[in-house]
Parts: structure tokens; C-alpha cells; sequence
């Protein structure tokens, strides 16, 4: 009969492997300690056990393996937990995964140190207004130390001429930013050197407080926009390992330093 695959969590490794080590010798069977666990321990475990018993090995040396596969799943449950589907359309969509708009708001409003927003299209409903409000008045107090926004001039795109960064600057604080304590905003340096090629920042991403142990990422096909995050059919995924937010808001950084990104002097 071929042996059960395991699919113990790693506490449970872990809490049998710890009661293995309290035997003083191998008992002739394994079920009366396995008991006390469940039937679906007992089930997956017994014959691994009985297995390495007839192998010659000792509970400590059966502990130890234990110890060591618990270790090894530990690492893939915290994988498994460091990201989440994030999902944007029509309510009813909304009942097995996070809505795009509520986990972009509430990433938003966590923000403790610092935010980055990347998006195309910037959004200028009330609602996104709002959003922006709110984070000039933060930064004026002194509870969020850096926004930076990432985006490209959409709605004003046609309308540019041969030297567009003063068209974009005054548009954004017209428009987009008009409170006093701006963000780091930034547009594709390929937009305000009139290149040909026609393709500028598209990606879309909302990092909150990278280098922080409560780092998050949303990285998402939708647009900082109410229409993108609320009505189309966009998908996304939440990141809330420290080490891949810090990796995607080190890429950022880099592409500043290396001025693929101009900063608007605002």
C-alpha cells in the first residue's frame, strides 16, 4: 500500500516531533502516541513511522526529520500567506477575494511612513480627490514622511506641445495636487523628451512603507482610477512580504537614479 503524502501543518510536525523526543526507547507501536493527535495525523504519520522503525531509527534520529520537514513547511505556509488574489468588477465578483478599491484605500490609509502610487491613468473622481487630500494633509502634519507618484498626464496627453513639462506642472497642481505639501511625482522621461516611440509609464503598483516590517505591495493591472478599481475587470495580488515589497520599491528607486523617470519641480 503506498504511504499517505504529508500535508501536516508545520505545528503539527513540530508537537509530535517534540513528543518523540520526550520516549526513552521505540515503543512496539506508534498508534497510542499518534492517537492524541487525530486520526489524520495518526493516519498520514504511522506509516512513516512504522517505516523507519523497521529501518532501525531512533525516535530522537525520527524527531530530527520531523524538525526538519516542519521547517521546511513552515517556510512554504508563509509563502503561501504573504499574497492574496485582489480582484476588480461588479459586486457579486467580489465574494471570494479582496476588491481592488477597499484593499487600495485601506493600503492607503495604513500608509505609517511612506507610499508609493504608480499608475497610468491618475484617477480625478471626488473619491481619488479625496485620497489625495487626505495624504497632503498628512504630510503637512508630519504623519506620512513621502508620497511618491509615478503616473502619466492622460488626460492632457493630446494637448501637450514641444516642451510639455510646463504644461504637466501646472495641470497637476491645477488639477490633480492643488494643497500645498506635494508628493515626489514623476512622468516617464520618454513623455517630456517628445519621443516617438509611444510607450510611456504604464505600470501600476501601491507600496506602503517599504523597509518596514508591515511592508505591503499591491501590484494590479488597474489604474489609480474609481472606474479602473471599481467597475472593470482588473486583477491584482497583495504582497505582504517585507522582502518582495523592498525589492519592487528598490526597482523604482533605481529607475529614478538612472532618470528613466523625471521628477516634476513642484
Amino acid at each position: 500500500m503506498t504511504r499517505p503524502a504529508l500535508s501536516l501543518p508545520s505545528r503539527t510536525l513540530k508537537a509530535v516531533a517534540q513528543a518523540l523526543r520526550q520516549l526513552h526507547g521505540t515503543p512496539s507501536s506508534w498508534a497510542d502516541l499518534l492517537e492524541s493527535f487525530g486520526a489524520g495525523v495518526k493516519q498520514q504519520l504511522e506509516p512513516l513511522l512504522v517505516e523507519l522503525t523497521r529501518e532501525g531509527a531512533h525516535p530522537r534520529l525520527i524527531a530530527a526529520l520531523l524538525e526538519e520537514l516542519a521547517r521546511s513547511r513552515a517556510e512554504l505556509e508563509q509563502e503561501r500567506e504573504s499574497w492574496s488574489f485582489v480582484w476588480s468588477g461588479p459586486k457579486p465578483l467580489h465574494n471570494n477575494v479582496s476588491d481592488t478599491w477597499a484593499t487600495m484605500t485601506r493600503l492607503v490609509e495604513e500608509a505609517e511612513s511612506s507610499l508609493l502610487i504608480a499608475t497610468f491613468n491618475i484617477g480625478l473622481s471626488k473619491d481619488c480627490r479625496d485620497l489625495y487630500s487626505s495624504l497632503a494633509h498628512r504630510l503637512a502634519s508630519g504623519n506620512l514622511q513621502e508620497v511618491q507618484l509615478f503616473f502619466h498626464p492622460k488626460q492632457i496627453e493630446e494637448e501637450l506641445g514641444p516642451e510639455p513639462l510646463p504644461q504637466i506642472i501646472e495641470w497637476f497642481d491645477r488639477k490633480v495636487w492643488p494643497w500645498n505639501s506635494k508628493p515626489l511625482a514623476y512622468v516617464d522621461r520618454r513623455l517630456v523628451e517628445r519621443s516617438q516611440d509611444g510607450c510611456y509609464q504604464h505600470a501600476k503598483a501601491v507600496i506602503v512603507d517599504a523597509g518596514r516590517p508591515k511592508a505591503k505591495a499591491l501590484i494590479t493591472s488597474a489604474n489609480f482610477s474609481e472606474t479602473a478599481q471599481r467597475h472593470n475587470y482588473e486583477a491584482g495580488c497583495l504582497l505582504t512580504s517585507p522582502w518582495q515589497v523592498e525589492q519592487i520599491s528598490q526597482h523604482f528607486q533605481s529607475l529614478v537614479d538612472q532618470r528613466h523617470f523625471i521628477q516634476l519641480p513642484l
